[in-house]
């Protein structure tokens, strides 16, 4: 989990990048299987995506598909299917909760495919069980955060603490951002983690077979064999599978990190997009492929080839992120 200030480079919220990154989204909407015998399945177990970086734009859909499916009657149980390094902790949070109020009702299993850490963890926690492959990855149970430092306040505000910044009070802002997330971890999984909450904390991630040895998940098994345990625990003998996809429609979120912050690039493809740079986050930081360099330039350099480097433009100006990608 870490925190970071909006670089100088970034200067407004919504900005046009250039994404040096190979990047391949795909996605399908899979048609209902059938796991049963008759034609004609009674319930359904509900295969819930939840994939890429945790955004608002993430949980507003996960909130709204298990809704839905906390009010649909044939819907007998849930998978998660997570792939997820984590991302804003408001959103893990909500998620949270939906999958919280989601399992009081019906079995939920999660099912991590290549990693569910930091806030896809948070996300993931009142699961009834944690399905892990061998090579998955989960855990980041922790903050990862800058110092923070005092800035003077702005000229003009109604009080000294409406603009500007105060180490002491950042500090414990952060202590508490990271004591929500572990003190909700060992609330979930308190009797499953085989260490002490101040090891939990130490925000440390595990391939799937040590996470079953120690706690942060309780199953070998594929997504498969996730669908087919909720189905298991609900005793349902006649079931379809429904695989309901979440996220934006359009462009993919992706997260990239400069050495100074990390940033949600929204795009349709590779090439250009909106940069946003994210404030404090849940992330394993590790997951989130590294950029070099970090380039200022006009918008209007996009139609002339040009970059802050040959104008020295200073307004309206967009990002270049170039530079190897790598972990």
């Amino acid at each position: 989990m870490s925190t970071n200030q909006p670089s100088t480079v970034l200067t407004s919220r919504q900005q046009l990048a250039v994404v040096v990154v190979a990047a391949a989204v795909v996605g399908a909407v899979l048609a209902p299987s059938v796991y049963a015998a008759t034609n004609d399945p009674d319930d359904t177990v509900a295969v819930v995506e939840i994939e890429g970086p945790v955004t608002s734009a993430l949980a507003d859909d996960v909130e709204s598909e298990l809704a839905d499916i906390r009010a649909n009657d044939s819907v007998g149980a849930v998978v998660l299917k997570l792939d997820t390094p984590g991302g804003a902790p408001v959103a893990s949070e909500r998620m949270y909760k939906a999958v919280q109020r989601t399992s009081e009702q019906m079995t939920v299993i999660a099912s991590v495919q290549s990693i569910s850490a930091s806030g896809g963890y948070y996300a993931m926690a009142p699961a009834d069980e944690i399905y892990v492959l061998p090579t998955s990855t989960v855990g980041s149970i922790g903050l990862n955060a800058p110092a923070p430092q005092t800035t003077a306040p702005v000229q003009g505000p109604s009080g000294p603490d409406k603009a500007g910044g105060n180490e002491i009070q950042a500090w414990a802002e952060q202590q508490t951002l990271a004591d929500t997330f572990v003190d909700a971890m060992m609330a979930e999984r308190g009797d499953e983690f085989q260490m002490p909450r101040e090891e939990v904390a130490q925000a440390d991630v595990y391939l799937g077979t040590e996470a079953v040895q120690n706690g942060y998940a309780d199953e070998i098994g594929s997504l498969n064999e996730a669908i087919h345990a909720a189905a298991t625990e609900e005793n349902l003998g006649e079931y379809e599978v429904d695989t309901r996809e979440t996220g934006p429609d359009i462009g993919f979120p992706i997260l990239l990190r400069t050495d100074t912050q990390v940033v949600a690039v929204h795009a349709n493809d590779p090439g250009y997009g909106e940069v946003e740079p994210m404030g404090l986050t849940y992330v394993h930081l590790e997951a989130v492929p590294h950029v070099d360099t970090v380039e200022r330039f006009s918008e209007s350099d996009l139609d002339r080839g040009g970059s802050a480097a040959d104008t020295g433009a200073t307004g309206n100006e967009t990002a270049r992120l170039t530079g190897g990608v790598g972990a």
